[in-house]
């Protein structure tokens, strides 16, 4: 049985940190889930790309305003779909490693969970992805 608490994840190696978000990795894949979960913290005022090509995400919110603007169309001149409002008690999952900007009106409390798991120190590439799943 694994058992953690927020509170000493904050303060270890699990706790990642970006300009715009701050990400506590609860479970990675050292665990042998096949999956990890996290509690992300989204800054208030930012936007992030984000493209999941690698890994499929499912995210739930559980505090703060925000919107989610899904990306279609070619890699270097994708076109912006409606914007579509995050508020607590919503999930959305990237079901088709969807293309999108993140952005946050307020700070954004968002539970993620990923598969394949991440290994935890993961930051956002260029092009919105993490790096692929490796053994």
């Amino acid at each position: 049985m694994i058992v953690r608490h927020f509170e000493e994840i904050a303060k270890s190696d699990r706790a990642v940190h970006s300009d715009n978000w701050s990400s506590f990795r609860l479970l990675t894949r050292d665990e042998g889930m096949g999956f990890s979960m996290h509690e992300t913290w989204i800054n208030p005022g930012t936007e992030t790309h984000i493209w999941y090509k690698h890994h499929l995400e499912a995210v739930y919110c559980i505090e703060g305003d925000g919107e989610i603007v899904p990306l279609v169309g070619s890699e270097d001149a994708p076109t912006a779909e409606p914007a579509i409002a995050i508020r607590p008690g919503m999930l959305y999952a990237l079901d088709k490693h969807d293309r999108h900007l993140l952005r946050a009106n307020t700070r954004l409390r968002m539970i993620c969970v990923f598969n394949p798991p991440l290994r935890g120190d993961e930051k956002h590439g260029p092009d919105g992805a993490y790096a692929p799943a490796t053994d």
